[in-house]
């Protein structure tokens, strides 16, 4: 029969070619994804660690007055080359620590580096140089918040919104009156907070008083920066508390329910 051969060869060919390849592939109960499964489900840092992040954490915010400690009683005893070696050598500390730690060093590179280039001002022209830096850094940062302002970009909504991460359009903020008057009160207290800073320690520097520069830098330093910075969050998440309460409640539809319309 003509259909015979083509059947015949067909089963010929299917017992001579291998069959399918097969593979083993192990069973398990999935403990082996646990691990990657946690890491992609972690929650992500808060607002406050990732500011504390880029500035060292609070241990960084100390460590971060420990140069100016050391410089003024150094060198009311003893000069300036004697307090200007010990600064550094706080600074290089600070950055061997962080090292053998096993924490954040870019806080202490960039810390070291700083008080390497006020030793080096110093040296050149005088004990009270060393602050120049700090001074006109204030002045800089006043000045940058008090024209975010006056363009109606206060500058802490602005922070606030790049460390939360993009969440949202970034202007929303902004077309919210409740949101952005707080912005802008808090963005003026920051700018208080440097003008101070510049006016107190310029007027010291002008006297030429080292010794009392390094105590205005130490008392106007982290512990006015940690009071400013924990009115920030408290004044943030009341605002946004009472932005989320009065939001309309949303059916599963996507439809906004009749009774909060």
């Amino acid at each position: 029969m003509p259909g015979a051969v083509p059947a015949a060869m067909a089963a010929s060919d299917a017992g001579s070619r291998p069959g399918p390849a097969t593979y083993c592939v192990p069973v398990t109960d999935g403990a082996e994804q646990e691990p990657a499964t946690a890491e992609q489900e972690a929650p992500e840092p808060s607002i406050k660690d990732q500011v504390l992040e880029q500035m060292g954490g609070w241990q960084g915010m100390v460590y971060s007055t420990l140069p100016v400690v050391v410089f003024v009683p150094v060198n009311a005893v003893w000069g300036l080359w004697p307090a200007a070696g010990a600064a550094l050598g706080a600074a290089l500390l600070i950055l061997v620590v962080r090292l053998a730690t096993r924490t954040s060093v870019q806080p202490a590179i960039s810390g070291f580096i700083g008080v390497a280039a006020c030793v080096a001002i110093a040296l050149i022209l005088g004990g009270r140089w060393y602050f120049l830096y700090g001074i006109v850094s204030q002045a800089a940062f006043a000045l940058a918040f008090a024209v975010s302002i006056v363009i109606g970009r206060p500058l802490v909504g602005v922070l606030w919104h790049f460390f939360r991460g993009g969440e949202g359009p970034t202007s929303d903020w902004r077309n919210i009156p409740v949101e952005k008057r707080m912005f802008t009160w808090l963005t003026v207290l920051w700018m208080l907070l440097f003008l101070a800073r510049f006016i107190v320690k310029g007027a010291l520097f002008l006297k030429d008083d080292v010794n009392w520069l390094g105590v205005a830098t130490i008392v106007m330093g982290w512990p006015m920066f940690a009071a400013v910075l924990l009115l920030t969050f408290l004044g943030v998440r009341r605002v946004e508390a009472t932005t989320n309460a009065a939001a309309p409640a949303t059916t599963a539809d996507g439809g906004t329910r009749a009774d909060e319309a």
